[in-house]
């Protein structure tokens, strides 16, 4: 059995997840080492707002990866907008 690990690699052109580091089997692109987190762990959860209306699909963990300023950005109109 193989060990189960927190640490995914993941394409950043077309989501093609794999186990290692290198190059993406289907485009050649470089793979994107990502720490999901634990299965309860709120990184995994999309952003939203207070209101509870998401305002990404994907997950944080993800966009901490890809789209750091983007995530940061909608983070920071989310608490700009909690009054």
């Amino acid at each position: 059995m193989g060990e189960i690990s927190d640490r995914i690699y993941v394409c950043p052109r077309c989501f093609e997840v794999e186990a290692q580091a290198g190059k993406c089997p289907r485009d050649g692109a470089e793979l994107v080492r990502c720490e999901p987190g634990s299965t309860d762990d709120p990184c995994r959860k999309p952003l939203m707002d207070r209101q509870g209306r998401v305002l990404t699909r994907a997950p944080r963990w993800w966009l901490q990866h890809t789209m750091r300023q983007l995530m940061l950005t909608l983070e920071r109109r989310s608490a700009s907008n909690k009054d």
